[in-house]
């Protein structure tokens, strides 16, 4: 099978790198705290010195990285000791300005940006779903490596487009968790069961992945970070400055940033995302 390497073994890298080594891909991994290296280590993954001998050994390369500055710095480290003939593929979640960018530097090695969205459930589980900007056969090449990571994979068009298409995935995950947040504030105002509620709302209309598993964290006041504050909000910067190049309006967006900045100063940036449920409750005085 094609050697793989993976780079950045966080929240979503190391469940991603442990779904590569069960489906028998040969896996060299790295990452700068060497905990998660030894636990894909124990599930039969290889240990790489450093980016570079990462890169050298493989034929498809990943990365899973916090944020643009890292991402790039990585690339331009792995990139020279890349085969003409290898992939590089990045999930992390940065601006489309930084995919190209690497892509335009990568020259005569395919360069995908494939950004994902499912959260830690979803790469727990196996269940993500992958965005892929760039080279068509590139994309069906490393077809088998997602699979083996995620359910659903979408060819979005050129590169940068699969991180166009994660920022306006984020709209809606940012607008939608205040959604949920407000609707169960006012459920709860309201002297109702919880978990009834979100078993009556998750199957009409109202129903979404949001109300479904973050909704039942928030009903189980667990607000430990399946995707977290400070990460969001790095997304939504993002996606302002690319609204702003295009002349789009995003009120829903721009509010509730001011909102997750209340909770980042009151509560921390390292909370799960449904932790913005003790931003609406605070307001409403039910704390």
């Amino acid at each position: 099978m094609i050697p793989i390497g993976f780079i950045g073994l966080g929240i979503m890298g190391r469940p991603m790198a442990g779904h590569l080594v069960k489906a028998g891909f040969p896996v060299r991994v790295f990452n700068r705290s060497i905990g998660p290296v030894e636990r894909l280590v124990s599930q039969g993954a290889m240990a790489a010195d450093s980016v570079e001998d990462c890169a050298r050994q493989a034929e498809i390369l990943f990365t899973c990285l916090p944020e643009d500055e890292t991402v790039l710095a990585v690339w331009r480290t792995a990139l020279p000791h890349l085969s003409l003939e290898s992939i590089g593929i990045d999930c992390s979640t940065v601006s489309p300005d930084t995919a190209r960018a690497i892509a335009t530097e990568a020259g005569k090695i395919a360069f995908l940006d494939a950004p994902i969205t499912g959260g830690q459930w979803g790469a727990e589980a196996g269940t993500l779903t992958f965005m892929v900007g760039g080279d068509r056969l590139a994309f069906e090449r490393a077809r088998p490596a997602f699979e083996a990571m995620g359910r659903k994979i979408i060819h979005t068009g050129e590169s940068g487009s699969g991180q166009m298409t994660k920022l306006t995935n984020q709209i809606a995950v940012a607008t939608g968790i205040l959604a949920v947040c407000e609707a169960l504030t006012f459920a709860s105002a309201a002297g109702l069961d919880l978990d009834t509620t979100i078993e009556a709302l998750s199957s009409g209309a109202a129903g979404s992945w949001a109300m479904e598993n973050l909704g039942t964290r928030i009903a189980k006041r667990d607000f430990n970070p399946g995707f977290m504050v400070k990460l969001l909000q790095k997304d939504l910067r993002l996606v302002m400055r690319q609204a702003d190049r295009l002349g789009v309006a995003l009120p829903g967006v721009a509010g509730v940033r001011e909102l997750f900045k209340m909770l980042e100063t009151e509560e921390g940036e390292r909370l799960g995302i449904q932790a913005l449920a003790l931003v609406i409750e605070k307001l409403s005085r039910q704390r």
